[in-house]
């Protein structure tokens, strides 16, 4: 195969044609170190035999920080650490390169405690903030300063480094005209002078560096965005950075502004989508070598881009997050032990949040199978449902030594997963079922489709213990009359019981009714589609959510109606009220989405066995995701044992003795938390903050006033005073950040039921002041939540 052809970028020898570029990871800290943590997961990727590992982004200045857990190369003291990193890599033949990188404007001052900095005043539409314009004198210093950072990674042993000018930021907003509105030499007036800033910055790493140090640029083919970088720009662009010596192009694409998010592309993309533009920009070039990143999982369309378009290298991030192996696997021919990517961008949403990087399909990005520890007392476990979490419960025992049995009631595995991968957005989902098809078959897992679980299965089996991992069941709401309607369930349309009505309503808004009017929008059905919440999809990843919403509202066959309440029905019609006017609407069916976990299973085995555990969605009252349902399964899969008490994993029952910390998370667990106990929650998360240590030093030097407002008649507030928690209920004076809330969904705010990122981007949470710092806020109560998650 071409992918594993070696070759040669500038001097250095690469073992093959695959790049993992430059992605944050979250596991820096507030002052720029480079963690031993980060070194484990960059040689895990080493060993699976990537060929040039890009670092992520470090800062050479931090005005230029993006991230509060950016690395840092503003100093010689950084050297050390990342020599040792340089060394962990190059003994698996993988050679290295740091990412350069300064934000620009998209540093906001949450991150850094200043101002941010970019060659016009021109706000960032994300945070809010209108950046300082850098001066002449600011801009010479900060040339040098890109070269005293190169020079530092040259001593650390790096092969080169990756400047980065896309994505929107710092270079990238010199090169466009949206953000550059200078009338100096480094304004838009010509390429020249757009291009200057970068050429000054190439020209004084060769000095500083040397002829063999390699100089690469991360590079926007297009910003995807009104008055940004179109392709013809950047071929402009390449050709002046060819110029001046650079070694390597790595064509990405889109600026965080700009619509649908096409930076960190979602499933639903094409594979390869920004190859076009690289293949231009390739053809436009005499020497300068052209990688490209964009959705590229397999290694079919690996292969072909190398073999079709002639680009020189492959970047590939994300299906190397989800498998480390992943070269070493197709290299190998073991493509099918592959955890592909399916492009969930829960690896964005993440970094997004401020969290540590984690993976929907992948819950060990650290570490491999042979870490697991085996089981020195075999169990015979009965799993039924094979939904993520059974899946990867029965992988993880199974590998541990454990003999597993795993039961579904369908004819193929996935659970209610398999509903979402027939909606025609989501067919990457396939991917995930084919891994796990194949796993059930090498590992030999005996796995009995179509069979119920019951008394009868439980005595057959005798098992040591018994995993619940039946998901979740469609469910009626009490106002629904069954007899006075037509109706169908979502799981009934996914299984192809496609309606023949011609007037179809799908009650709920949320991810389930979203896919639901999809799918039978591609069946050519018109479909209208009520939630009683403001806006669509507020229980997705906001970055997601920018994706999909777009996409259904634009769907001529999908009417879409919100903020509206069902108040009753009848046989054919709907009344419904919408800002307090009642109207009918006339239906043929309707479609249910409404949820509720499985618990047939617990109940049938009640009292019949010892070892019970629940993992996944049945054992709360909301579906969660992928990542959740993974997580558990391989949690409980890898410390599984007798005796097993200590591991039960069902609900928590009400006892009057129970303190706050419980009741809360009693309340949370079950769905019954509601805005009446946002007074509680918030004495609750004073506690919590101001008895733990890692809270407490993580915010030291934090003084922040925070109002939150549900509604316009409700008032709390949270003061965090150098890592002093306290908080309230009344109207403050001067808060820094405001943080509103619709009453419809400020309660799953706080219990983590809804995405507060995609309930900021649907204008039902709304900050007055820095996004940044209000996404501070978020941060406290999802640390809160897993606090109260493992207590």
């Amino acid at each position: 195969m071409k992918l594993f052809e070696p070759f040669t970028l500038n001097k250095t020898v690469l073992k093959n044609r695959i790049i993992m570029p430059g992605m944050d990871t979250g596991y820096g800290n507030s002052e720029g170190d480079l963690p031993d943590i980060l070194i484990n997961y960059y040689e895990l990727r080493a060993k699976g035999g990537v060929g040039l590992i890009i670092v992520e982004g470090a800062y050479f200045d931090p005005v230029g920080a993006g991230t509060s857990k950016m690395l840092g190369i503003d100093s010689n003291k950084r050297i050390p650490k990342f020599r040792k990193l340089v060394k962990a890599l190059n003994k698996h033949g993988t050679r290295t390169l740091l990412q350069i990188y300064h934000a620009g404007a998209q540093s906001t001052s949450f991150m850094i405690g200043l101002q941010g900095v970019g060659p016009s005043a021109v706000p960032f539409e994300m945070s809010g903030e209108t950046p300082r314009p850098l001066t002449k004198d600011e801009i010479k210093k900060m040339v040098r300063e890109y070269g005293k950072a190169c020079l530092r990674a040259r001593k650390a042993g790096f092969d080169g480094v990756e400047i980065h000018a896309g994505h929107g930021y710092l270079l990238n907003q010199f090169f466009s005209l949206r953000t550059n509105k200078r009338d100096d030499e480094y304004g838009p007036q010509s390429f020249e002078n757009r291009t200057r800033l970068a050429v000054e910055v190439a020209k004084e790493v060769r000095k500083k560096c040397g002829s063999d140090f390699i100089i690469g640029y991360r590079l926007n083919g297009e910003d995807y965005i009104a008055d940004g970088l179109k392709i013809d720009d950047t071929v402009k662009i390449a050709k002046i950075l060819e110029d001046a010596g650079i070694d390597l192009l790595n064509i990405t694409g889109g600026v965080f502004d700009s619509p649908r998010f096409p930076v960190v592309a979602y499933m639903n993309y094409p594979k390869g989508h920004f190859v076009s533009n690289a293949q231009k920009i390739k053809e436009a070039l005499n020497k300068t070598v052209v990688a490209v990143v964009g959705r590229i999982n397999t290694a079919e369309i690996a292969e072909k881009i190398l073999q079709d378009e002639k680009i020189d290298l492959l970047s590939i991030g994300r299906a190397v997050i989800a498998d480390h192996d992943f070269p070493n696997k197709i290299k190998e021919g073991k493509v099918n032990s592959i955890r592909t990517c399916i492009g969930c961008n829960t690896c964005l949403n993440q970094i997004m949040t401020e969290q540590q990087v984690l993976c929907a399909v992948n819950p060990n990005l650290l570490g491999s199978d042979n870490d697991l520890i085996p089981t020195e007392n075999k169990m015979k476990i009965l799993v039924v449902g094979s939904g993520p979490a059974g899946l990867e419960f029965s992988r993880t025992a199974t590998l541990r030594g454990h003999e597993v049995i795993l039961i579904e009631k369908n004819a193929k595995i996935g659970g209610s997963l398999r509903h979402a991968s027939a909606a025609p957005m989501k067919k990457e989902v396939n991917y995930f079922f084919d891994y796990y098809n194949y796993i059930l078959e090498e590992l030999n897992i005996e796995i009995r489709l179509n069979t119920e679980f019951s008394e009868r299965i439980l005595q057959q089996y005798k098992p040591d213990a018994l995993v619940l991992a039946t998901g979740i069941s469609p469910t009626v709401e009490d106002k629904i009359k069954l007899s006075e309607c037509n109706y169908s369930v979502y799981s009934d349309i996914f299984e192809g019981q496609i309606p023949v009505a011609d007037r179809i309503v799908v009650l709920g808004g949320d991810t389930i009714g979203i896919e639901v009017a999809e799918y039978l929008s591609h069946q050519n059905k018109n479909v209208t589609l009520i939630t009683e919440k403001k806006r669509l999809g507020t229980d997705m990843y906001s970055l997601v959510a920018r994706e999909i919403l777009p996409t259904i509202e634009e769907d001529k066959n999908i009417k879409i109606i919100v903020d509206t309440k069902l108040e009753d029905i009848t046989e054919g019609s709907l009344s419904l009220v919408q800002n307090g006017q009642k109207s009918t609407l006339v239906f043929d069916e309707l479609i249910l989405t409404s949820t509720k976990p499985s618990t047939d299973a617990e109940e049938i085995a009640q009292g019949k066995i010892e070892n019970m555990y629940k993992i996944g969605d049945c054992k709360e009252v909301y579906p969660r995701n992928i990542l959740d349902s993974i997580k558990e399964g391989y949690e409980l899969g890898k410390i599984i044992e007798f005796p097993s008490a200590n591991l039960m994993f069902g609900d928590i029952e009400e006892s009057e003795d129970r303190d706050l910390k419980s009741m809360m998370k009693i309340k949370m667990k079950r769905g019954s938390f509601t805005n009446y106990d946002i007074p509680e929650y918030l004495d609750m998360l004073v506690q919590i903050c101001n008895e733990d240590a890692k809270i407490h030093k993580k915010n030291k030097k934090t003084k922040v006033l925070f109002q939150i407002s549900v509604g316009d008649d409700k008032d709390y507030y949270i003061h965090i005073d150098n890592g002093k928690f306290s908080a309230g209920e009344k109207k403050v004076n001067d808060p820094n950040v405001t943080v509103w809330m619709d009453p419809s969904i400020a309660s799953g705010i706080f219990a983590g039921t809804v995405n507060a990122a995609t309930a900021y981007m649907t204008k039902e949470l709304k900050f007055e002041g820095s996004m940044m710092l209000g996404m501070k806020f978020k941060t406290v109560t999802d640390t809160v939540a897993k606090i109260l998650e493992k207590s």
